[in-house]
């Protein structure tokens, strides 16, 4: 039976592609509040996470909430591809920006905890746009608060990020899986991570990994077995017996042709179509949270395809939740 559905760009929805509020492809801004998010009905919320100042290399990504919102203005709500409309199915929500504390990394963590849970204690799906790779150390705070039994950690990147400490510093954006396999509910057999590559990875990080059990598949992997079976083997691995998953997609994963704006660009990367497939069988397993991190609008001029190319991300990840990963229109 055909689906009947209010027009994208008509009515009571209309609204011009460049006016009002930019929010996240014009989604209802509401207060990040449990029962606000419940009222209203919202089962997946955008929260952007504006806090670089744990990188080890460049900085700017505290913008990137504010460039993905910005790239968004010229989408719909409504993926042909999937047959769905985002605001319908999800009733998504754009929840603002944590409000982090400038200068103090510990403050921020908590407050970035507080937010996420926030979210998870309504029953809605957290995207946080971020910001450095360091920030998914304090959203599993809140994920594992809220699912204390066994969890998967999928990490998609150019880089390990295994490394113990920088200097003696764990709160970096190097070391974002070292903390995800020390938790107790994380086992490193569930952790896995896609997209090596480069002269960015020192011994001591592939030396935690094999020390811990983590899954490492390069690119070289991946052009051999292709996208898809890495990404299939990379799923069974951090849904092996587990609660569930959380999910990291840092932007440098994807090569730096179509992902300038990131912290670290590097070449020979996963293609826009790799990742957005990815996106898609990643959607399929239904995490329990994601975040995209180290979008850096400033060096994503003059057309800014990496922040659209985020958006495509957020959208393949959704379409694959409500299509279980294959797109309901060929």
């Amino acid at each position: 039976m055909a689906t009947t559905r209010k027009p994208a760009i008509a009515g009571e929805r209309a609204r011009l592609l460049q006016s009002g509020l930019p929010s996240f492809i014009g989604a209802p801004w509401i207060a990040c509040d449990t029962e606000t998010i419940r009222s209203h009905g919202a089962t997946v919320a955008i929260l952007g996470v504006p806090f670089d100042q744990a990188t080890v290399y460049r900085s700017g990504s505290s913008h990137g909430p504010k460039g993905l919102r910005a790239a968004s203005e010229q989408f719909l709500p409504y993926l042909g591809e999937y047959d769905i409309d985002l605001f319908e199915e999800y009733h998504l929500v754009d929840c603002g920006d944590v409000p982090v504390v400038p200068g103090n990394a510990a403050r921020s963590r908590a407050v970035i905890n507080e937010y996420v849970g926030r979210v998870l204690d309504a029953g809605a799906l957290p995207i946080c746009v971020g910001g450095d790779h360091s920030i998914p150390i304090a959203i599993m705070d809140a994920v594992s608060e809220r699912f204390p039994g066994k969890l998967g950690y999928l990490h998609f990147d150019a880089h390990l990020d295994t490394q113990p400490d920088v200097n003696g510093e764990k709160f970096t954006n190097w070391s974002g899986v070292s903390r995800a396999a020390e938790r107790d509910n994380v086992d490193g057999k569930n952790v896995a991570v896609v997209g090596i590559r480069g002269a960015l990875n020192p011994p001591e990080q592939f030396q935690f990994a094999r020390d811990h059990g983590i899954a490492v598949f390069t690119m070289r992997q991946i052009e051999a077995r292709g996208i898809e079976a890495v990404v299939r083997d990379a799923l069974d691995r951090v849904t092996d017996e587990t609660q569930g998953f959380y999910v990291t997609w840092d932007t440098d994963v994807i090569d730096c042709s179509a992902m300038p704006g990131t912290d670290g660009p590097e070449p020979g990367g996963l293609t826009s179509r790799e990742v957005l497939r990815a996106a898609e069988l990643v959607g399929a397993r239904r995490p329990l949270g994601m975040d995209i991190v180290e979008l850096t609008p400033a060096y994503d001029h003059p057309s800014f395809i990496s922040c659209r190319l985020a958006c495509y991300l957020i959208f393949n990840v959704l379409g694959g939740m409500a299509t279980g990963g294959e797109p309901a229109r060929v």
